[in-house]
């Protein structure tokens, strides 16, 4: 049973700029990685899919179209404020550590409307938000989470699990 229709997303990005030095190992890399997220986004139909890889050097690691972040953002929410105003069109960001997402999580996701996924321990995940046409994040935000804060939280009915992130080795496929 589809709980939402996929619908076509004008852009995903794809989030793999971080070092992972929490995880040990590139988590970019991991769990098929990027290409597995960029595969499962254009079987579900999505157009545009840009991989942001940080650093222009960790542009060779990635097939397809490749961003490296500008001279002019020193963070993560410097990065996330900038793709908003380089493209049109909804935007669904896919961190590069949900390995957990699958066909059913992301399609739930696209067909959404617009929101803030919520994970199995009831945390909301902004780095798996589906940003509606015409929404912009907080200009002066505090936090990653204070930047989606006007997004409405997501009830995954059954696909929390695949909302998950992981930062820490032990934490891995859980």
């Amino acid at each position: 049973m589809k709980l939402f229709e996929a619908v076509d997303v004008s852009t995903v990005f794809i989030l793999a700029g971080g070092k992972s030095t929490r995880m040990g190992e590139d988590k970019a890399l991991m769990a098929g990685g990027v290409t597995r997220l960029r595969n499962l986004a254009l079987k579900a139909g999505v157009v545009r899919v840009v991989t942001l890889c940080g650093h222009a050097e960790r542009a060779g690691l990635f097939e397809g179209e490749v961003w490296p972040d500008p001279p002019s953002c020193r963070s993560l929410m410097d990065v996330l404020q900038w793709i908003f105003g380089e493209v049109e069109g909804p935007i669904q960001l896919i961190p590069c550590d949900a390995f957990m997402l699958g066909d059913e999580g992301l399609n739930a996701l696209l067909g959404s409307g617009g929101g803030v996924p919520i994970d199995p321990d009831g945390r909301r995940q902004p780095l798996l938000s589906h940003c509606p046409q015409g929404w912009m994040p907080g200009m002066e935000p505090s936090s990653v989470l204070h930047m989606f804060s006007t997004l409405p939280s997501l009830s995954m009915a059954g696909l929390e699990q695949q909302m998950q992130n992981f930062n820490r080795p032990e934490s891995t496929f859980g």
